[in-house]
Formats: C-alpha cells, sequence, structure tokens
C-alpha cells in the first residue's frame, strides 16, 4: 500500500491525512470499500463453488467449498453438466445475435453521429432534437408500439401489411442501431475531430461511406472498444427482448431462465449453466479493459 505522502490528491488532501481525523476517514472509506467488494464477490464465488458441489450436498449444512475440489471432480462435473445441457447451439445463436447488434451498433450509430457532426444536412437541429428526446422517452412506452412494429414491420398496423419479423434476430439488431446514446457518443467523437480529414479525403475523391469508413472510424476507435464491450456483454445478458420476440430456447438467457422450470435439471447442473454463461462477458471484459482504460487520443491536424 503506498504511502500517505505518496497519494494523489482526493477527497482528502495530504495535509488533511495528517490529521487523526484525515486518517480515520481514510480508513473507514477504506473499510467500506472492502466490504462492498466483498459483497460484490461473494455470490459470484459462491454460484462456482457451488456448481461443484454434489446435488445432496447443496441441501444439507450450508458450506461454501465443495467438499471434494480435486481436479478430477471438477473435470467430472464441467463434462456431465455440459453433456446434459446441450448449450452448444444456444451459444452459436447468442454469438450471432451478439455480433449482429455490434454491426448496426457501429455501422448505423456511427453512421449517425457523422451525420449530424459533419455533412449537417438540412434540418440537423431538428434532428439532432429529436434524438436528444427520444432519450427522455421510458423504454416502457416504446415496449407496444416497438412490439407492433415487429409484428407488421415497418407499417405498424394491425391490417396485415409489413412484415412479422418476430421470432428472428432482427428486432434486436435493429434496436440495437437505434440506440440514440450511442449516435451522440460517435457525434461527439467526431466533433473533436478536424473537419480537415474530411476535406482533405473528399479532395482525394473519397466519397462520404469512404471517408467514414476509412477515417472516422479507425480514429473513433475508444468509442468503438466501448460499444462493443457494453453491446456484446448486453446481448449474453439481455432477457426480455428474446422472452418478447423469440419462441424458443435459441439464446443462453432464455434456455438458462426455462431451466427453472425443468424438474429434470439437478441444482448442481443448474449452476454450474450460470457460470457457463458468465464466461464470456468475464472474456470480454477481460480481452478490451486494457484498452478502453488507457483509451487512445484523438488529435486533430496540426497547422
Amino acid at each position: 500500500m503506498k504511502k500517505f505522502s505518496e497519494k494523489q490528491t482526493g477527497i482528502l488532501s495530504l495535509s488533511d491525512l495528517k490529521t487523526v481525523k484525515g486518517k480515520l476517514l481514510y480508513w473507514f472509506f477504506f473499510a467500506v470499500l472492502c466490504l462492498t467488494c466483498v459483497i460484490t464477490v461473494f455470490p459470484a464465488i459462491w454460484t462456482v463453488l457451488t456448481a461443484f458441489k454434489d446435488t445432496q450436498e447443496i441441501y444439507e449444512a450450508f458450506s461454501i467449498f465443495p467438499r471434494d475440489l480435486s481436479w478430477n471432480n471438477i473435470v467430472r462435473r464441467v463434462s456431465e453438466s455440459w453433456n446434459i445441457l446441450q448449450l452448444s447451439d444456444e451459444i452459436v445463436n447468442t454469438i450471432v445475435l451478439s455480433l449482429g447488434n455490434l454491426v448496426f451498433k457501429i455501422v448505423v450509430c456511427g453512421f449517425g453521429g457523422y451525420v449530424l457532426s459533419k455533412l449537417k444536412p438540412t434540418g440537423t437541429k431538428l434532428i439532432f432534437t429529436l434524438v436528444v428526446w427520444t432519450m427522455m422517452m421510458p423504454s416502457q412506452i416504446r415496449m407496444v408500439p416497438n412490439y407492433i412494429s415487429w409484428l407488421h414491420f415497418p407499417f405498424a398496423t394491425d391490417n396485415g401489411m409489413g412484415i412479422n419479423l418476430l421470432d428472428t434476430y432482427w428486432p434486436m439488431w435493429l434496436g440495437s442501431g437505434g440506440d440514440t446514446f450511442a449516435v451522440l457518443l460517435f457525434k461527439n467523437a467526431f466533433d473533436a475531430l478536424s473537419d480537415s480529414y474530411v476535406e482533405a479525403a473528399k479532395l482525394d475523391g473519397c466519397s462520404n461511406y469512404g471517408v467514414f469508413f476509412k477515417i472516422m472510424l479507425p480514429l473513433a476507435m475508444p468509442i468503438i472498444i466501448y460499444e462493443s464491450i457494453g453491446v456484446l456483454s448486453g446481448a449474453w445478458s439481455d432477457f426480455f427482448t428474446p422472452l418478447l420476440v423469440l419462441d424458443k430456447n435459441v439464446v443462453v438467457p432464455l434456455r438458462i431462465y426455462r431451466l427453472q422450470g425443468d424438474s429434470s435439471t439437478q441444482m448442481n447442473t443448474y449452476f454450474m449453466a450460470l457460470v457457463f454463461a458468465s464466461i464470456p462477458p468475464f472474456l470480454i471484459f477481460a480481452i478490451f479493459q486494457k484498452r478502453i482504460m488507457g483509451g487512445i487520443n484523438i488529435g486533430g491536424v496540426k497547422g
């Protein structure tokens, strides 16, 4: 642990930390943070350890660690649960859904931010106002209109016109592309870039699409990384939209939810399913955390 003299200035300054009251406050906040960390991490650790217990052991006296935590037992429980659950199809489907959400989020929202930031067609201020206004609308209000839109896309009527998008991935993909917050993030990132990028590219004969894909998106890499983490992690935890749209157990959250009503699934197998479902979001964060923490500085053209 660093000494007080080496710490950066925060709520408590260096002079405050030299007093008894300041030190007491420091260690009080430190203890609160440690307690919060334990409370947050304990359920995840308990879930993982419970997955390696036998069913009878779970219902006996409360214990955190399983009786047999040997390597052979770990391998046996993982292989046994995987053979029972058969989650391979659901994992592949969730990966397809996640990648589709990511593509729509980056391309559609990114191009929306590019139009509002650099192209600025007639009515840009009105469009920007509408985009911001949609963020003020509660999601519960949009639920029924969205469902009608998916049922008769794109007319949202009950006269039989339109295409039925239910039981497909398109409602999730289109909803990911309609994220107004992501549009604002891309717009702010593109606003920080000099217009000289666009002007120089167009002088070289580059189209608006070329400017967007070859210049703007690479320079907005921090936003792309941030949105990638949110989209890929969100797709693995999104339960309500697939429940509303999809009729089958085609994604991991729905399959795990419906395991609760399956009397043939033992409790330790159900906990192992939770562990399997938690691995992809954990890997996503582990891969991207350094890049999103460090970030990439977006600079302009120097004169």
